[in-house]
This record gives structure tokens, C-alpha cells and sequence, in this order.
């Protein structure tokens, strides 16, 4: 038997030899869509995970800057404090009689250092009293109400969706100023001690008032129209204007000097008692807010996008407004007008952190107790022992921030999230 070997065509008609080597076929065929998936999901994870790590490290910065601007705020102003060693001066006060038998005395019967101490008790005591009585409740009413307007401002951005809104769109500072000047040249309080409660109570009443006029004319069956809605408090803020603009022209001088100032904001009149009143309410509506994170994320959609997801738009747009309404009414009530904050801070977390309410809203809060705690340090500190109502600093430092927020964002910008 004779073995046929032809050279032509043995690739393909030889069987192949063990151990030879062979190429792959190849193919110019994508990636199979399983791995292109994997591919894709392990690109956003790494997106996501990167994302979250960077807004923790913000959130975390915000704080510390913020920690620290309230400390500058405690021993800065006319008179200066170092509270490590008035803390250490206090301590020593209380554990002085456990240590007396240890004390060294010397030949005259006098220690120098106890000496010092005693030419300087009047001196500490007054340090003590500014540090317990003045500086502390006044930054921590200051860090309450910087993130109540700031947070409210980013509710009522989301809920419009127009980052040109604000909390005094709805006519509540208005309405606050409204009945703050009433009260002050025509309805005098009973009681001469308690005007600043008196005005402070007219000013709260009078915000819910224009609050409650504005969603009247809003409500309609399918809900609250936010083009109806910010109709109505344009029409509201006129119609206050006009109110402060005659009560202003028939008032006195000493009513007109308070209506004026009072209208440019200030944090002088804190107290322990106004701190705890800030503080339980700042709680109450940055958690109710907060939890209202979802709501406002789904209304960036738009409204028709949200229902379709099931939210109930009617319900969540009467929550969020009326808690937006309750935190400006009590700073506005409380400090007088302070502009800018819930406009500009929004701005600024936005370009940080993204439109994701569920870290802008935190955001917001630390930035605004940021920017109010530095504003009122400025005011207190720029011009002593004159105090410059911090509306003033406010809008000196937000108007043009604002403006080159707006210029950064130059052809990009629409009016719109």
C-alpha cells in the first residue's frame, strides 16, 4: 500500500500534527455584550465610589472651616478672649480649695502668683461673662440661622426648579417687614421691656400671613402652580413695600431709625433663650427637609416625570413649602432680613457637590452656617466698637460671588438645573 503525500494543500487536507503550533482565528468581532456590561457597570461603580468619597471629604472640610470659623467668631470682636486660658483660669477657681493645703507660700504670707490672680479677678469675670453671655449663644444662633436660610433656599430652588429662587420669592421676608414696622410705629407692645419679643411675634405672624395669601391663590385642584406661586408673591412683595413705604413716611424718628435697621438684619439680640428657640426649630426643619430629600430630587424631573414615579406632588410641595415658610419666618422674625444667603449658598453647594439633594442638602446647611458665621464676625469686628447690620456684609459678600458664579457659567447657563 502506497501512502499519497501531495505538498498543494496540506493545511487544510492533512490532519494536524500533535504538538504543532496554531494560531487563533481571527475575528474582528466586538466584545461579547456580557463582558462590554461588566465593563460598563465596573466604570460607574468606580464613578459613584469616587463621587461619594470626594463629597465626604468636602462635607468634612466644611466642618472643620466651619469649627473654626466659629471659634474666631467667640474670641474676635472689641474686646478679646483667649479661651484657653480663661478655661484654665475657671478651673482652677473650682479645684483651688481641693489644692490650698499644697499651695507654696512664700516668706510674706502673699504668693506673687496668687497675687496676679486676684488683681486680675474682675478682669476674667468680665472675659467670662462676654465668652458665656454674649459671644456663644450669638455664634451658635448664628450657625443655626445661616444654615436655616441656606437650606430653605436650596428647598425652594428645587421645588420651582430655577436656581434664581429664593425664600423671599413667596413674600415672606416681605410679609416679616410688614408687620415688624407695624408693630413698631403704630401698634406699640404693652410692656416696654418685652418690644423686641413684641416685634418679633408681629414679624412671625405676619410671614405665615403672606405665606398662607400666596398657596390661596396657588391652590388649584391639580395642586399648588408654581407659575401662580411666584405670580403671587411678586404681587405680596409689592404690596408689603408699599405698607413699609407709607409706615415709613408718617413714622417717627426713633420708629423709622428701628424700622430701617431692623429691615438690615442683625444677630445682636441673642440670647440663651432665643438659642434654644433657634436651635429646637433648625432641627425640626432641616430633618423635615431632609427627609424630603427623595421629594425634591424626583421634582427636578419635573412634575408630570415625579407623579409618573409615584410621588405625591400635591402633598410634598404643601410639606416642603410650609417648612420653608416656618425656618424663615423665625430667622427673619428673630434677626431681621438677612439677603443672599439662601440664594448664593445653593449656588456654590451646587457646583461643589452635584444636584443631588440627598448631599446638597447637608451641604447647604454647613456652607450657610459658614457664610452667616463669617459675615457676622466682619460685622462685629471691621469697624469696632460700631456694629454693621449684617445684611449689609451679606449682600457685600454674596453679590459678587453671585455675579462671578453667573460669569463662570456664561453660555452654559439657562435658568434651569
Amino acid at each position: 500500500m502506497t501512502v499519497s503525500t501531495s505538498t498543494h494543500g496540506s493545511a487544510t487536507s492533512s490532519p494536524l500534527v500533535k504538538g504543532s503550533p496554531t494560531k487563533p482565528p481571527v475575528t474582528n468581532n466586538p466584545l461579547p455584550e456580557k463582558t462590554q456590561k461588566n465593563n460598563v457597570s465596573a466604570v460607574m461603580v468606580d464613578l459613584l465610589s469616587t463621587r461619594a468619597r470626594r463629597n465626604r471629604h468636602g462635607l468634612t472640610l466644611l466642618g472643620a472651616l466651619l469649627l473654626l470659623s466659629a471659634y474666631i467668631g467667640v474670641v474676635s470682636g472689641s474686646l478679646s478672649i483667649n479661651v484657653g486660658e480663661l478655661l484654665w483660669h475657671e478651673l482652677s477657681e473650682l479645684t483651688g480649695p481641693f489644692f490650698s493645703q499644697e499651695a507654696s507660700i512664700e516668706e510674706s504670707g502673699v504668693n506673687r502668683e496668687a497675687t496676679l490672680l486676684g488683681a486680675s479677678t474682675t478682669f476674667n469675670s468680665t472675659h467670662w461673662y462676654v465668652l458665656t453671655e454674649l459671644r456663644l449663644p450669638r455664634v451658635i444662633m448664628t450657625l443655626f440661622i445661616g444654615a436655616l436660610l441656606a437650606v430653605s433656599g436650596c428647598a425652594m430652588q428645587g421645588l420651582v426648579r430655577n436656581p434664581l429662587a429664593d425664600p423671599g420669592l413667596i413674600g415672606i421676608a416681605g410679609g416679616a417687614a410688614a408687620a415688624a414696622a407695624v408693630s413698631m410705629a403704630i401698634v406699640p407692645p404693652l410692656v416696654p421691656a418685652l418690644a423686641s419679643v413684641w416685634v418679633a411675634l408681629w414679624a412671625f405672624g405676619g410671614a405665615l400671613l403672606s405665606v398662607w395669601t400666596v398657596l390661596r391663590f396657588a391652590n388649584s385642584a391639580q395642586g399648588v402652580s408654581v407659575a401662580t406661586l411666584i405670580l403671587a408673591g411678586v404681587a405680596i412683595n409689592a404690596f408689603t413695600g408699599t405698607i413699609i413705604g407709607a409706615i415709613s413716611y408718617v413714622a417717627s424718628d426713633d420708629a423709622l431709625r428701628q424700622i430701617t435697621y431692623w429691615t438690615m438684619g442683625s444677630l445682636a439680640g441673642a440670647s440663651w433663650t432665643l438659642c434654644a428657640l433657634v436651635a429646637a426649630a433648625g432641627i425640626f426643619a432641616i430633618t423635615g427637609l431632609m427627609m424630603s430629600r427623595n421629594a425634591l430630587n424626583l421634582l427636578a424631573l419635573g412634575e408630570n416625570e415625579a407623579a409618573y414615579m409615584g410621588l405625591n406632588v400635591a402633598r410634598y410641595k404643601q410639606i416642603i413649602l410650609w417648612l420653608v415658610a416656618f425656618a424663615v419666618a423665625l430667622a427673619t422674625a428673630l434677626c431681621g432680613i438677612i439677603g443672599f444667603v439662601g440664594l448664593v449658598v445653593p449656588h456654590m453647594c451646587r457646583t461643589l457637590f452635584g444636584v443631588n439633594h440627598n448631599v446638597l442638602i447637608p451641604a447647604c446647611a454647613l456652607m450657610g452656617a459658614l457664610l452667616l458665621t463669617v459675615a457676622d464676625t466682619l460685622a462685629r469686628t471691621l469697624f469696632t466698637p460700631m456694629e454693621i447690620p449684617i445684611g449689609i456684609v451679606t449682600s457685600a459678600i454674596g453679590a459678587p460671588f453671585f455675579l462671578y458664579l453667573l460669569w463662570q457659567q456664561k453660555g452654559v447657563f439657562n435658568g434651569s438645573f
